[in-house]
């Protein structure tokens, strides 16, 4: 799914994504990694039987993307 699809249709709340707009800023991830973050979010949040994905999921999965890059 395209990332502009995912930021459109399936919207993340703000206050969740605060994490990942702050490493975005510093430059931790580009846009693409942003979008792969929230797609990693979306994936956690689904399978913790969550409806929208939460500000711990965001983390998980910006530590499970800045670990990658680390690699």
């Amino acid at each position: 799914m395209p990332g502009r699809l995912l930021r459109d249709r399936f919207a993340v709340p703000r206050a969740s994504l605060r994490l990942a707009e702050r490493a975005l800023e510093r430059g931790s991830i580009s846009v693409r990694g942003f979008d792969r973050v929230v797609r990693v979010a979306w994936t956690v949040a689904d399978l913790a039987g969550r409806a929208v994905p939460s500000a711990d999921d965001v983390a998980e999965a910006l530590g499970m993307r800045l670990q990658r890059a680390a690699a």
